[in-house]
């Protein structure tokens, strides 16, 4: 692979994929879903709210870009 094709390929796809951990979790919850007569959960690719960067979800309208959670101590900022 020469070097003017790995852009070309990191720029296809710029979707946030969901871990293979959370994917099969959903899976699991699908099939006792079924067996409950219940509608399965989607994964969807969606676009976030703040930052407009496309994501894969199962219902968050942002992909996690505000959850850094923030804080004060004596005055600085504590990430």
């Amino acid at each position: 692979m020469t070097d003017t094709q790995q852009p070309s390929e990191f720029t296809k796809n710029k979707t946030k994929r969901l871990p293979a951990s959370v994917i099969k979790d959903i899976e699991l919850k699908n099939h006792a879903r079924r067996l409950a007569g219940l509608t399965a959960i989607k994964i969807k690719v969606r676009r976030c709210a703040s930052c407009t960067q496309l994501f894969e979800s199962a219902g968050n309208r942002n992909c996690g870009c505000l959850n850094r959670s923030t804080g004060y101590i004596a005055g600085r900022e504590i990430i």
